[in-house]
């Protein structure tokens, strides 16, 4: 007889708890669940998730009062609580110093025995920093950031988007914010250093800045001595923001020490830096060693190395600034042993080539006040430069230069008179090196030389004037002195009418002539007028001279 196979639906053999049982088996945990509150409220003391003591948690912390606008317990699946709309107020402020659109704090059952919170998540948190005018100021803040009390300890702090705005005390100017796109902070338990990262961007100068690090308790009356250290890393600085300067810097270092005295180091590197009133771009490298005030910005310079081309430049100084001053002043000294000219005036000429090259030690204070001004007409300096074995790339002014020390030794017939169209075309006298050095003070764009002093063989000279950075236009006045008597120095007619005033400005056997100088024009166009100077006592001597003569034709 075939197998009969009964098609019924499908039945488990798992046998189901009677419906009374599942209901002792639910009130049997929930009972269970509620001795484990009960217990862990009993072993806290305090329950820390009522409004009332994330009120008093928040003005222990912050000094001042606390104002939460919809307040939520959370039990399941793990306590907590959420606090919306938190405003925080100084008394007599009615402006908020922070606001926090919601504040969510959470913990776990068996952690809260160990008097532990495991997460503070704060999100739009807006935190205004008053003028300094209004009296407050970060040593006048009392806050205890970090000093937690009743052993309490809370594992992390979230606080991502924040906003931190510096109040400005002047009508109508636009207050500073900085916008934290990551900020956490780690390990806060009493008296323990607490760990921290953040990512933020600068307004001025606009940049992205990362930091990590730990930072000790901050506590009232005490701000300056907090410990602190870490490392940073800058980001796409925009220099531009400086006027009269651009080019992206990016910048790597660490630091250490109190927030009012905080040792930094570290380098930066602008491929594109360059003075926009000359356009050229040139790479700048930098390494430098600081102490930063973090209690009011003032920065200290140790050691500051700059390098560009083939240029290396030593800086150091202070950046500070008064308590009711609009901005800081950098006060710098500025020293090289191993510059070159063309590197230097590559970042204030227009012209592709610099017009001089050569070796050039110097030694300058330059001063660079908080004015609202490009960096050309605001930047001031003063200071002694000396070049040695100077070139000019332009083949005129290069041939100006051999063609005066040739006249200067002498030899006038060997070279072109410029009048006379006399003499040999064939003479090369070779690429003269020249020396110069002064002193030179820099003030709205103007550079003041005094004691200019420039030699070449054969001759020498010295000159006073102006340079004017915008126009390139130059203003100098002097006397140059010849090895070789003023007649010696050209050809032709002008030769004959120079050996009739000779006698004026004859100094004594051998000891050649002087004219006197004047250039005027442009740096790249430079126009000389050299003319024979009458030295007063060689005026006087041909006078006497004169006068002797004159007696013994009477006799």
């Amino acid at each position: 007889m075939p197998l009969q196979i009964e098609d019924r639906p499908y039945v488990s053999t798992t046998a189901k708890a009677p419906p009374r049982r599942r209901r002792w088996i639910g009130v049997a945990a929930l009972i269970v669940l509620l001795c484990l509150v009960v217990l862990v409220a009993v072993s806290v003391k305090e329950w820390p998730f009522t409004r009332a003591a994330v009120v008093q948690a928040l003005e222990q912390q912050s000094g001042s009062s606390v104002e939460i606008g919809h307040f939520r317990h959370i039990y399941f699946p793990h306590p907590g609580c959420v606090a919306a709309g938190v405003v925080f107020r100084r008394s007599g402020n009615s402006t908020p110093l922070i606001t926090i659109r919601k504040l969510t704090i959470m913990g776990s059952y068996h952690t809260l025995m160990l008097h532990h919170i495991t997460i503070i998540r704060a999100e739009d948190t807006h935190l205004r920093i008053p003028a300094r005018a209004e009296g407050v100021g970060p040593e006048s803040t009392p806050i205890d950031l970090g000093s937690l009390h009743s052993g309490l300890t809370i594992g992390k702090i979230i606080a991502d988007g924040a906003q931190v705005e510096f109040l400005s005390d002047q009508p109508g100017k636009q207050s500073l914010v900085f916008h934290i796109s990551k900020l956490g902070l780690h390990n806060l338990a009493q008296g323990q250093p607490l760990l921290y990262h953040a990512s933020i961007d600068l307004p001025l100068p606009p940049a992205e800045l990362y930091v990590q690090g730990k930072l000790s308790p901050v506590r009232h009356g005490q701000v300056g001595t907090t410990v602190m250290s870490g490392t940073f890393d800058v980001e796409q600085m925009n220099l531009g923001v400086f006027g009269g300067i651009a080019g992206t810097l990016a910048s790597k270092g660490s630091f250490d020490g109190l927030l009012q005295h905080i040792h930094v180091q570290g380098a930066t590197d602008a491929p594109d830096f360059e003075v926009t009133e000359s356009g050229h771009r040139l790479h700048l490298v930098t390494h430098y060693q600081a102490l930063v005030n973090g209690m009011n910005g003032d920065v200290a310079l140790n050691s500051v190395t700059a390098q560009f081309g083939h240029t290396a430049i030593n800086v150091t100084g202070e950046i500070t600034g008064e308590d009711d001053a609009k901005g800081k002043t950098a006060s710098l000294q500025i020293s090289s042993d191993g510059a070159r000219i063309e590197d230097l005036l590559r970042l204030f000429v227009k012209d592709n080539t610099p017009p001089m090259s050569g070796a050039i030690v110097f030694h300058a204070k330059a001063t660079l006040p908080p004015e609202n001004r490009p960096f050309i007409d605001k930047v001031q300096l003063q200071g002694d430069f000396g070049i040695s074995g100077a070139k000019y790339p332009h083949p005129e002014t290069q041939k100006d230069i051999d063609v005066l020390s040739a006249r200067a030794q002498g030899k006038a017939g060997q070279v072109e008179d410029e009048d006379d169209k006399l003499g040999n075309d064939s003479y090369d006298p070779g690429r003269v090196l020249s020396n110069v050095k002064g002193h030179v003070v820099l003030r709205d764009a103007v550079a003041h030389l005094s004691n200019v002093s420039f030699d070449v063989p054969g001759a020498s000279a010295q000159v006073n004037g102006t340079y004017k950075l915008k126009t390139d236009q130059i203003d100098f006045k002097g006397d140059m002195h010849l090895d070789t008597e003023l007649s010696k120095a050209t050809t032709g007619v002008k030769s004959f009418l120079l050996k009739v005033i000779q006698p004026l400005t004859a100094q004594k056997k051998h000891e050649g002539s002087i004219v006197s100088l004047k250039i005027e024009g442009t740096y790249d166009d430079p126009k000389y007028t050299v003319l024979p100077t009458t030295k007063k006592q060689d005026v006087t001597l041909l006078q006497k001279k004169s006068a002797a003569a004159s007696g013994k034709a009477a006799h």
